[in-house]
């Protein structure tokens, strides 16, 4: 067994002990959700608030990597994914998504 595979099993492992579930791409599936942070950015018109949190899912729980722009539903809300990181052959994809406006 190769490290990435032991990885896998252990992120498994914790995903089924702490994991919250997301909807993506009509699919549920188990996460692990970052503390959201909220930030304040200079704009046309002054200061307007944005928060973000990641979104770490299996790498084999996904029929496809997300792209940016797709959304998923976590706590009943919406969210946009705004950046994807990808490192095959890691057993996590991390999205960092931002609330539908």
């Amino acid at each position: 067994m190769c490290i990435h595979d032991e990885m896998a099993a252990d992120v498994a492992g914790i995903f089924s002990e702490f994991g919250k579930e997301v909807v993506l791409a009509g699919r549920t599936l188990p996460a692990l959700i970052s503390e959201p942070q909220e930030t304040l950015e200079l704009g046309a018109g002054g200061f307007t608030a944005s928060g973000n949190f990641t979104v770490k899912l299996l790498r084999n729980n996904l029929p496809a990597i997300p792209q940016i722009g797709h959304t998923l539903t976590y706590a009943g809300e919406t969210f946009r994914i705004v950046r994807v990181s990808n490192r095959p052959p890691h057993p996590l994809v991390t999205l960092t998504v931002e609330p539908v406006e």
